[in-house]
């Protein structure tokens, strides 16, 4: 079946494949940062054990919130700063990120599905046999 990783190394995987996207592409999350992030989510998704499948294919808006939060904290070099400053920065990236999270979410569930799908017809053709 290939190599499959725990579930928190898959969430990890997607971390960087994001990190990565945001380091490319700056505080404007476009096309470069979508590429990454859907990326990150298809590799966690073939590659997580179908255990965590449930757990990895919907995570990428969690993965996003933390690395949004960081990069945030990291920019401003005050972590008890305004919350109003906080706020200001962080919502471009919530408005910018979001369509982006949206198919990253949509390649995790579909690639979740079709595992499932060929779990399914490699039971039903050893059933048959």
């Amino acid at each position: 079946m290939g190599v499959q990783i725990p579930s928190l190394a898959a969430l990890a995987v997607m971390a960087v494949f994001a990190q990565v996207g945001i380091w490319v592409d700056g505080d404007n999350l476009g096309w470069p940062f979508g590429v990454w992030l859907v990326a990150g989510a298809i590799f966690a998704a073939t590659t997580v054990r179908r255990i965590g499948l449930w757990v990895v294919a919907p995570a990428p808006p969690v993965v996003f919130v933390v690395l949004m939060a960081a990069n945030t904290v990291w920019r401003q070099q005050d972590l008890w700063g305004s919350r109003r400053q906080f706020a200001g920065n962080t919502v471009p990236w919530l408005v910018h990120g979001f369509p982006w999270l949206a198919a990253a979410v949509g390649a995790g569930v579909l690639v979740a599905v079709m595992r499932g799908l060929r779990q399914l017809g490699e039971k039903r053709s050893a059933d048959l046999r």
